[in-house]
């Protein structure tokens, strides 16, 4: 399937934030699909066309950030969403996850804009 080129998904388990970067990206016209964990969010994967860019908190109940970016590496379907994690906490190194950057919480939305404009 190929991606949405509208569509992000945001995967974070706080649900203010959540909501606030939600909001934030509907403004700039994205379609967002919104999980509270890596589990919710495979599973919508797995049943939906994927979305041009994936934004992944790292520490989350149920399957936190690093355990969905492994299951989604095993999918050769997913292998090719990218990821970008933000964090609150020491950030890894974004090789480590195969993701296209790390963010540190409070993230600077407008530097996280940029990265999936130029994504999608």
């Amino acid at each position: 399937m190929a991606p949405a080129n509208d569509s992000v998904m945001v995967v974070e388990d706080d649900a203010e934030s959540r909501a606030h970067l939600t909001q934030l990206l509907q403004l700039e016209g994205f379609k967002v699909v919104a999980c509270s964990n890596g589990a919710e969010a495979l599973d919508y994967l797995t049943h939906s066309a994927p979305p041009c860019v994936i934004i992944m908190d790292i520490r989350m109940p149920v399957m936190d950030g690093a355990e969905f970016r492994a299951a989604m590496l095993r999918d050769a379907r997913l292998t090719q969403i990218p990821v970008v994690v933000i964090t609150a906490f020491e950030p890894p190194a974004a090789a480590k996850l195969s993701a296209l950057r790390v963010f540190r919480k409070p993230i600077d939305f407008d530097s996280l804009l940029g990265v999936i404009k130029k994504t999608c």
